[in-house]
């Protein structure tokens, strides 16, 4: 969570600030306690037109979303952090510019997946395998090319 933290924070210009665009689940499965992310614009994206929170901005798709988010010049970076569909559908925009990916190691009972890394991304960068508890990971970033 450090890492996530670390990078989803816009910590090198005080006068910029960086969204997060997640789904309603996404949002929910958060802890109360911890919501919104703070310093983050916290943006959820759900079908449910009665949807709202006191907390975060709620949208019915990923296009209405960065219109709204493309009106505020405050916004440096905008980080998509959950939702298989909106991955998937992000994975796709021409706009996409670099790639933070988690990689677990674990067998989970899974029904939801990632697409693959398009062909024009190269890794940039990724960490040495850490374990936290039993479960092993590595970070790894991609850039568009």
């Amino acid at each position: 969570m450090q890492y996530f933290k670390e990078t989803t924070v816009n910590t090198k210009n005080p006068d910029k600030i960086n969204a997060v665009i997640m789904g309603r689940k996404t949002w929910d499965s958060i802890p109360k306690k911890f919501r919104p992310l703070p310093g983050r614009l916290n943006f959820v994206l759900t079908k449910n037109p009665d949807y709202s929170s006191d907390w975060c901005v709620s949208l019915p798709s990923l296009e209405k979303c960065m219109e709204i988010i493309q009106l505020n010049p405050s916004v440096e970076n905008i980080f998509i952090i959950g939702w298989a569909r909106l991955y998937n559908e992000a994975l796709k925009s021409s706009d996409l510019e670099k790639i933070y990916l988690t990689k677990v190691k674990w067998e989970y009972n899974c029904d939801v997946f990632f697409d693959s890394i398009p062909n024009n991304f190269i890794l940039e960068w990724k960490s040495e395998k850490q374990e936290e508890s039993w479960i092993t990971f590595k970070f790894k970033v991609y850039n568009k090319s």
